[in-house]
């Protein structure tokens, strides 16, 4: 592949096109040899060859893509040849190329069809048959209709089949004819079975359409037969009623006809935007079950966190009112009768700096800046009582509660208890 590429690199467009021209039909004469990897893979490098933006390029493409989906439906891959036939529908479109536009949605109905899957397979046939018949192309729009009839047909809804057929006279394409004669011998084969009711609903159902080409079929059919089994006077009577119905065919007849395929098609639209409604509310519950799992798992997370972080506050708060207690500066200001000296003073702040980093900066941008309001800080810091405090610095009870209510008051600039300012000092 590496090699193709940096050759793609240095030659012209002219030989770029020369080489996957001679790639594809390499490709070719693998495919007719049943080589089929071989075929695929010289497809493939003739694709990577060509330059991008190309008119002669994008030819290329729809013919070589075409080919792989031919490819990939004979090995029973489907969804590689209908990405094949995307593709090919993708470079069509880019040249407004209505009739391989036509023929890749044709190719995509036929996988979906191989697939069983008779919706994507009839809404694929339903748009290349608008194509077709909004360009005039006659036998291109049967080739379609024989197609959808063909769906219905593998589906079991036998009795759509008469009302999908197109109206004669028509000219069926040679590589239809194969579809054409599945879905008439399946309409006619009920005749060779026991079931003689089946057989007699399709006969009459065919009778009762007013499309002139059913019938005549139909005749010339029982005409056969009537022929082989030596009744030459039944198959004239047959033959004259031929000529008959021939004659009888009227607009009003053809309009109702293409009224009821009309409906027909319109209550296929209504299956399709139904199920197409019903996925799509299916989706939407299927994302609205994730947020809420999401929203679930975030709040659990969440809770989770927070109940972690509390406890590791809480698990440091003991340790460290722990720590304070056991220190010798606590144990010794506790049983002291006299005021905290300048030495016992600046033991508590070594201690409270190292358990509290950021505990004298925060007082400093508070404005605690007084020897007095410091010394009264770090005694509450170090958890001791207002009493003890009063004790410690030498002031009343009712000194120690003032400037505590006076510090609170000055942070805060309104009035509040001192054990508001408390509250403050043990969570700097």
């Amino acid at each position: 592949m590496l090699s193709f590429t940096s050759c793609h690199r240095q030659m012209g467009l002219g030989e770029a096109l020369a080489l996957s021209d001679n790639l594809y039909k390499n490709g070719n004469v693998s495919a007719k040899e049943e080589s089929m990897m071989q075929s695929l893979l010289y497809y493939q490098r003739a694709i990577d060859i060509l330059p991008n933006k190309d008119t002669a390029t994008l030819y290329r493409k729809v013919r070589i893509y075409t080919e792989m989906g031919s490819l990939f439906a004979k090995q029973l891959l489907y969804q590689e040849a209908i990405d094949r036939y995307q593709l090919a529908y993708e470079c069509a479109e880019k040249l407004q190329d209505t009739l391989n536009m036509i023929k890749s949605y044709q190719g995509v109905g036929d996988m979906y069809r191989k697939l069983h899957d008779v919706g994507e397979s009839v809404h694929y046939y339903d748009l290349a048959e608008q194509l077709a018949e909004q360009a005039g192309l006659e036998k291109v729009r049967v080739s379609t209709a024989l197609r959808i009839a063909a769906s219905f047909l593998d589906n079991g809804r036998l009795n759509l089949i008469t009302e999908l057929l197109p109206k004669p006279p028509y000219e069926v394409e040679p590589e239809d004819e194969d579809i054409y004669n599945n879905v008439m011998w399946h309409i006619y084969s009920f005749t060779d079975r026991e079931d003689k009711d089946s057989a007699d609903y399709f006969m009459h159902k065919l009778m009762e359409s007013p499309d002139t080409y059913y019938k005549n079929y139909l005749i010339n059919w029982q005409i056969g037969v009537m022929l082989r089994n030596s009744n030459g006077g039944t198959g004239y009577q047959l033959y004259r009623q031929k000529e008959r119905l021939e004659s009888e065919m009227s607009k009003e007849q053809s309009a109702e006809a293409t009224s009821a395929v009309s409906t027909m098609y319109q209550a296929l639209n209504m299956e399709r935007q139904n199920a197409e409604l019903q996925a799509r509310n299916q989706l939407i519950k299927y994302y609205a079950i994730i947020v809420i799992l999401l929203l679930v798992l975030v709040v659990t997370i969440s809770v989770i966190l927070i109940y972690r972080i509390i406890n590791k506050r809480i698990l440091f708060e003991h340790t460290t009112t722990m720590t304070i207690r056991d220190s010798d500066i606590y144990q010794r200001l506790l049983a002291t009768e006299k005021a905290m000296s300048d030495a016992d003073q600046e033991e508590v702040m070594t201690l409270l700096n190292q358990l509290y980093p950021d505990f004298f900066p925060s007082l400093k941008k508070l404005g605690v800046e007084k020897e007095q309001d410091m010394k009264i800080c770090l005694l509450l810091k170090m958890g001791f009582k207002p009493s003890r405090i009063a004790s410690l610095v030498s002031r009343t009870d009712s000194a120690i509660a003032n400037t505590r209510a006076r510090l609170y008051k000055k942070v805060f600039g309104t009035d509040g208890k001192a054990e508001d300012w408390d509250k403050v000092i043990m969570e700097l």
